[in-house]
């Protein structure tokens, strides 16, 4: 087992472990539900951070910082915080990575080689961003009831119905037309009365409506 450890913390190799596991991390992160892209990054980080275990004993805090910054960047995805958790996962993951290997140049080229492989798999081979909300995709055709944020301004004022829960983005209905939008920060359920209070580029910002008696 130490005969593996030591090959596996050979620079080149944690080099490509590290690279492996921030795409398939990436990937699981940016496009949930695939599933084995999160499994083979897991798999990288596991040896990555036993084989550093097994021959210079690290503690449980590393890796443990590492865990934390993955489970900060997964909130960030579902909370409402502006990037705050997000840059704080960043941090966490960065400094855990940094701590583990002998030298900071594993960490620059395995991040380099991961940045590139991960560009490719969105430019050339159709992998797109699943869970942002924010941005319309190209299937959301005018045809399909979508419209684009240069026809918004009309909408200001309007009270429509969500269609999504909105965590704080989702999708309402106003009259016949399907529109993104985003609550100010609170989770609105489905099947609420919305009225838009402002629209900024391509951010419908809506509020709760609140009944009148």
């Amino acid at each position: 087992m130490t005969e593996i450890a030591q090959l596996l913390t050979h620079p080149g190799v944690m080099t490509i472990l590290l690279a492996i596991g921030l795409i398939g991390l990436s990937v699981e992160l940016l496009a949930p539900g695939l599933a084995w892209p999160g499994i083979i990054g897991g798999i990288s980080f596991f040896a990555f951070f036993w084989a550093s275990f097994m021959t210079e004993p690290l503690g449980w805090g590393i890796p443990g910082l590492f865990v934390l910054g993955v489970i900060l960047l997964i909130l960030e995805m579902v909370l409402p915080t502006l990037g705050i958790i997000g840059i704080l996962g960043g941090i966490a993951l960065f400094a855990s990575l940094v701590m583990t290997v002998s030298s900071i140049w594993v960490v620059a080229v395995g991040l380099l080689l991961a940045l590139v492989v991960i560009w490719i798999l969105f430019k050339f081979f159709g992998l797109k961003v699943r869970w942002n909300q924010l941005v319309l995709r190209d299937e959301q055709k005018n045809e399909a009831g979508y419209v684009s944020s240069r026809d918004r301004r009309e909408l200001l004022g309007q009270v429509g119905v969500t269609l999504t829960t909105l965590r704080p983005s989702g999708f309402a209905q106003f009259g016949e037309q399907k529109e993104d939008v985003v609550s100010e920060g609170e989770v609105i359920p489905d099947g609420v009365k919305v009225k838009v209070i402002a629209v900024e580029g391509m951010r419908v910002v809506v509020r709760k409506e609140v009944e009148k008696e």
